[in-house]
């Protein structure tokens, strides 16, 4: 760690003693490397190898950069001088993932006097702790900082430390009195992370207790749980926390007075009380066990059973994928292949081989579903098909898939919990539907089941009457498990999680993980796998699963595997085991652990860390392919996809493992296996062919930028979508072959949907019905095309002062950008891969504290007001 500090701290003080001592010595010969000196000339040449159009040329500059780290620092400080924010984007990623020699720079952009480098700056410095101990002074400043963004992340870099953070407690102590709410909660998720060392701040967080605001209350909750024992002088105020008006407060704070332990025996009472409670039940017990000295601090059960319903379970391998014909969505499948011949060439531009395209909200991470004459997808309320509801909130829509007319949408409104925004308000989950009936997660962490005919039929069905809206263009809720409130599960950022049908139960992910603060797992007794009965919403078994051994999120969903006659779901971890359970009655019947044993959590790019599971594990031909991930945000690095045995008991980790690959990056999208072949896209924008039997690399190809979920197996068409909105289709097979590259207008982030030869495509803010249909005369494809593009950035024009869009050209596009031309001249629309640009936007408050999730500006006092970013 000394020499790292001594190598890069030379060039920030540039001490003219030590110029004059070098320049007196002879010099050793040395290769010539990269011109790396902060002349104007240099630094400009950089600048414009990093913005270049072509990927390959950025990747290497990025790379060399990288690569000639320390050296390369003074020049990459020059280049966050230049008036170019898409240049300090790039920039500050590449000083990320530099890692550890870039620190002594990161600590002098602190003092940088613009927010939003300070921002990235202390951003990156919570990745790399524990080498961030020594600037723990520097950390300790910016919890002053003016910009709150600027002071929170400051005691998140604290928090990182852990118990090494102990010399700062004085300092958070003093932040918990904070003017923003969330700095006071990650002060105090802080001093959860130093856990017993932090007990000086013992008195301070019992009177933060009675704070205004829910977060702050629990997260003091956590703080007084990390502490244990020595914050027995807290109990008073504990067991008043008890009857707390939010269930989060009440959780934490019966597990705070489980973790005293028997100095907590005065709250017994109030325990046994809370145990009636369904919702806190099985905290209290834990707690009251935990005082009776009957349990270890950490301990939970693994498995809880809940009342099986009479008939739940009928033991139908209804895992196996269903026709559409049958009235049913596929199921989530061991491998995900369709049949059909979608088309290899289209033109959202020109509207080529484009049957239809409706607009989406911006941020679409939900994969189409197409059943019958239906098409499903997730999205948010960013364009508001309701005029009665504009609020942010995750959306499922329902589309003809033949004409895509608008039929109903489902919402899912922000649930106060005291979680300010910090889930992602975005639909990602993929329904199942079933006859009339669908089934999916919502944003808000509640498995809903819906009615197909909405409210058309002129009923409500089901017990559920609390809809909002019971218009024929609303969903009509059957009935509504929501798995915070019922289940004690804290969502970290995201919920995700599609459903996954056995017999007569559903299999969901509860998305449990970390506090806001990524410090701890603040409901580690809270389960991470349920099944469900389909017709109640009962809640048959629950797993917990990793418990407080998550690293970050969890986000993968469950699988079926019919192993020798006995059916399993298989489910991937956030703590990186991959576990199989017994479908029937959640018993764990095996686990492996998809990471070295000495692999440390290192969340950012180019290193080999401990992984979580985030693709779905895949069951072929008697194996089961898992492969190691990270959230998109930390980057891409060397990671692992393993083959294993199902057919094992207990830790089958050594004993069943048939391969490793070290071949791939870090994987989030669910791998394709087909005809002895494994395909694989990582967030490198690399995609891999491996032999299914022996991992062996058999070709890979590159598309440059990072692939998500986008990842399709249509016949013998390998389709390959990346963030940057490029398209790749190969042939399917041991011989690499390049059929086509589409270029989209925004990213890719999700698996297409095929019904017979046509290509449900959505885009982060569009929904495409792609299929050959006849040749149209020139005029109609230019009308389409520009309709097209007046649809998809209106909100941009309008801002920019185009109100009246007649005779408008069609878009011109140049260096990664578009521009249109109206009366007020050539307008800048969006950057390829993003939406569209407000030029008033300033850089404001993240409403999401994790990079992989969007990032939102809160616009200026001066802002006209459009509707091109949050500020409406």
């Amino acid at each position: 760690m000394r020499h790292v500090f001594i190598l890069t701290l030379f060039w920030i003080l540039q001490l003219p003693e030590l110029a004059q001592t070098t320049r007196s010595l002879p010099q050793p010969r040395q290769a010539k490397g990269p011109d790396l000196s902060t002349s104007a000339a240099s630094v400009r040449d950089w600048a414009d190898r990093l913005m270049a159009d072509d990927p390959k040329a950025r990747a290497i500059a990025e790379a060399t950069l990288v690569q000639e780290a320390p050296r390369s620092l003074p020049l990459l400080r020059r280049l966050l001088n230049r008036p170019d924010e898409d240049l300090h984007v790039v920039t500050l990623e590449i000083i990320r993932r530099i890692g550890p020699p870039a620190i002594p720079l990161l600590v002098d952009l602190l003092r940088d006097e613009r927010v939003s480098i300070r921002a990235s700056a202390v951003d990156a410095l919570i990745d790399l702790a524990p080498h961030t101990e020594w600037i723990q002074p520097a950390l300790r400043r910016a919890l002053s900082d003016e910009d709150p963004v600027v002071a929170g992340d400051a005691a998140r870099a604290l928090a990182a430390l852990g118990h090494r953070a102990s010399p700062s407690v004085g300092a958070l102590v003093k932040t918990l009195s904070h003017e923003d709410p969330y700095v006071r909660v990650y002060a105090a998720e802080a001093l959860a992370s130093i856990g017993p060392k932090a007990a000086a701040a013992t008195k301070d967080l019992a009177r933060v207790l009675s704070d205004p605001t829910p977060g702050v209350r629990w997260a003091a909750c956590e703080a007084l749980a990390g502490i244990g024992p020595a914050a027995a002088s807290a109990v008073p105020q504990l067991i008043e926390a008890l009857d707390d008006e939010f269930l989060y407060v009440r959780i934490f704070a019966a597990g705070a007075l489980g973790s005293i332990g028997p100095k907590a025996r005065t709250a017994r009472e109030a325990l046994s009380a809370a145990a009636n409670d369904p919702t806190l039940g099985s905290e209290a017990e834990w707690a009251l066990n935990r005082i009776a000295g009957s349990l270890p601090a950490n301990g939970s059960n693994e498995r809880q059973r809940v009342g099986l319903a009479s008939g739940a379970w009928r033991g139908a391998p209804a895992s196996e994928p269903v026709g559409e014909s049958e009235g049913r969505s596929p199921s989530v499948e061991t491998t995900v292949t369709e049949s059909g011949n979608p088309p290899l060439d289209w033109d959202t531009t020109t509207g080529r081989n484009i049957v239809w395209s409706v607009e989406l909200g911006y941020d679409t991470f939900g994969r189409p579903v197409v059943v019958g004459d239906t098409v499903y997808v997730g999205t948010n309320n960013d364009r508001p098909m309701n005029p009665a509801y504009q609020e942010e909130s995750g959306v499922l829509m329902a589309f003809g898939a033949t004409d895509g007319q608008f039929l109903w949408q489902d919402v899912a409104p922000r649930v106060e919990r005291g979680l300010r925004e910090f889930p992602l308000p975005s639909t990602t989950s993929a329904p199942y539907v079933e006859g009339n009936r669908l089934y999916y997660v919502t944003a808000e962490c509640q498995l809903r089941c819906l009615d197909t005919q909405s409210f058309r039929n002129g009923e409500n069905s089901g017990r559920h009457r609390e809809e909002d809206f019971k218009d024929n263009a609303a969903a009509d809720i059957v009935w509504e498990l929501d798995m915070c409130a019922r289940l004690g599960v804290f969502p970290h950022e995201a919920t995700n999680s599609e459903v996954l049908p056995v017999g007569e139960l559903l299999m969901v992910s509860t998305s449990n993980g970390r506090n806001e603060g990524h410090t701890r797992v603040p409901s580690p007794r809270a389960p991470s796998l349920i099944a469900v009965d389909k017709h109640s919403g009962e809640v048959v078994w629950r797993a917990v699963g990793p418990s407080e051994q998550v690293l970050h999120g969890q986000w993968s969903s469950p699988v079926a595997a019919n192993v020798n006659g006995r059916m399993q779901v298989l489910f991937g971890g956030g703590d990186g085991w991959l576990r199989g359970y017994d479908a029937a009655s959640g018993h764990e019947v095996w686990r492996f652990d998809g990471n070295p044993k000495d692999a440390r959590w290192l969340p950012r790019p180019g290193v080999l860390s401990r992984s979580s599971i985030i693709a779905s594990p895949v069951f072929a031909d008697g194996r089961v392919f898992v492969a190691m991930g990270q959230s998109p945000g930390h980057g891409n690095g060397p990671s692992l996809i393993h083959a294993i045995s199902p057919n094992g008991q207990g830790d089958v980790t050594r004993s069943r493992l048939l391969w490793t690959s070290r071949a791939v990056g870090r994987v989030v999208g669910t791998p394709i296996a087909k005809d002895g072949l494994l395909y694989v896209g990582d967030l490198g924008g690399t995609i891999h062919c491996l032999d299914a039997a022996t991992g062996a690399h058999v070709w890979k190809h590159e598309t440059h930028e990072a692939i998500w979920g986008s990842l399709l197996l249509a016949g013998d068409r390998l389709y390959v979508g990346n963030v940057e909105g490029s398209m790749a289709v190969l042939r399917a097979g041991r011989r690499k072959e390049l059929l086509a590259t589409i270029e989209m207008d925004a990213p890719l982030y999700s698996r297409p949907a095929v019904m017979g030869d046509a290509l449900f495509l959505a885009t982060a803010n569009r929904l495409y019905r792609i299929a050959v249909k006849p040749p149209a005369d020139e005029a109609d494809l230019g009308r389409t095309a520009l309709s097209l593009s007046i649809e998809r950035n209106r909100r941009a024009l309008g801002h920019a002062g185009a109100r009246d869009v007649e005779g408008l050209a069609a878009p011109h596009v140049r260096d990664r950008g578009a521009w249109i031309r109206h009366p007020g001249g050539a307008v800048r629309l969006r950057r390829r891969g993003a939406p569209p640009v407000c030029r008033s936007r300033r850089p404001g408050r993240r409403l999401h504290s994790d990079p992989a999730l969007p990032r939102r500006s809160t616009p200026p006092p001066d802002c006209p007001r459009c509707d091109a970013c949050s500020g409406g």
